[in-house]
């Protein structure tokens, strides 16, 4: 890990040259207390007391929390809210210090459409089964607005995010898949588009892959369990476009077409938490090619975005510059 590179990245923020689009959703971390419950006259059942509650951006918000968290401000976000009161806060979260980007974040009031939520129970800091709300496709009527919304601010951007979280999320319509490849089409070399994504990972040719071990082994052999240095090669050879595939507390690969490069994970021994950690490496990736710099280097910035937040318990963590610098090794 070159740390004259990571503080050259850290110095040279680029500001309002990242976009996000995606499934933006609310995690919401609830502190369960079972011992304070109370018999329910309506019901006869105890209840389950919540003695605090915490919301932070999840999914494509997340990426912007990081991306914040790198002391990026200026992000436009293309992705669609609810108008419930999870979906109220969330868009003031993303636009509310961003009015002008307003435009992208499309509020859909169909009483069937509901925010994306995440809700996470925390007995004694221990996770429980998760409740979920939201996961509701968008009408193609829906989407075109907002892509129409997204190509008038495109030009202004070097990287564009693409997320994908949600099986029924905006990449579900084949509307909306082959609008957005156009889109891409039309951008490319202009704007390089990292896709972070679970499904559809083929949708979109000309953009950055950034996947995980298992998925790129699915997409290369269509099964699990295949090595990222054979399953990264596949997949550049098969698309021709250059991809990152990150393989946990390893590492990561890095495909160009000029060679592979892996980078090695920052060592770690305490209590970690990898929810969100991922993201943090996409913010990470992201900034760095928005900044200027290789792919390898941008990986290698990612990296340490990850390596901070698997530290942070029991959140969705974001790194900040100077928790950056006191990690590397």
């Amino acid at each position: 890990m070159d740390k004259k590179v990571i503080e050259n990245l850290l110095g040279n923020v680029p500001q309002g040259k990242i976009g996000v689009i995606g499934d933006f959703c609310t995690d919401v971390y609830w502190d369960i207390r079972p011992e304070k419950g109370e018999i329910s006259l309506e019901t006869g059942l105890t209840t389950i007391p919540v003695t605090s509650a915490r919301y932070s951006p999840g999914g494509a918000g997340n990426i912007v929390a990081n991306l914040r968290g790198l002391l990026v401000e200026k992000i436009p976000c293309a992705g669609a809210l609810g108008c419930d009161p999870f979906g109220v806060w969330m868009r003031n979260e993303l636009i509310g210090r961003t009015p002008e980007y307003a435009g992208t974040l499309l509020a859909v009031s169909r009483r069937d459409y509901h925010t994306p939520v995440y809700c996470k129970p925390l007995l004694k800091s221990v996770e429980q089964s998760r409740i979920d709300l939201g996961n509701t496709p968008l009408a193609a009527a829906e989407t075109d607005m907002m892509l129409d919304e997204l190509e008038k601010l495109l030009p202004q951007l070097k990287v564009l995010i693409v997320n994908g979280q949600l099986a029924c999320g905006i990449h579900h319509g084949t509307e909306f898949r082959e609008r957005f490849a156009a889109v891409i089409k039309k951008f490319v070399p202009q704007i390089k588009f990292v896709f972070d994504g679970r499904d559809y990972l083929d949708a979109y040719p000309g953009v950055t892959l950034k996947i995980n071990a298992s998925a790129a082994s699915g997409l290369a052999f269509g099964k699990a369990g295949y090595p990222p240095e054979e399953s990264g090669k596949v997949i550049l050879e098969r698309t021709g476009d250059e991809l990152v595939i990150t393989d946990g507390e390893n590492g990561c690969y890095v495909f160009e077409k000029s060679g592979t490069t892996f980078i090695p994970a920052i060592r770690y021994d305490g209590p970690v938490d990898t929810v969100g950690a991922g993201d943090s490496f996409t913010a990470g990736f992201a900034y760095g090619l928005a900044a200027g710099a290789s792919m390898v280097d941008s990986a290698a910035f990612g990296t340490c975005c990850s390596a901070v937040t698997i530290r942070k318990l029991n959140q969705t963590g974001a790194p900040s510059p100077e928790e950056i610098r006191q990690i590397l090794p």
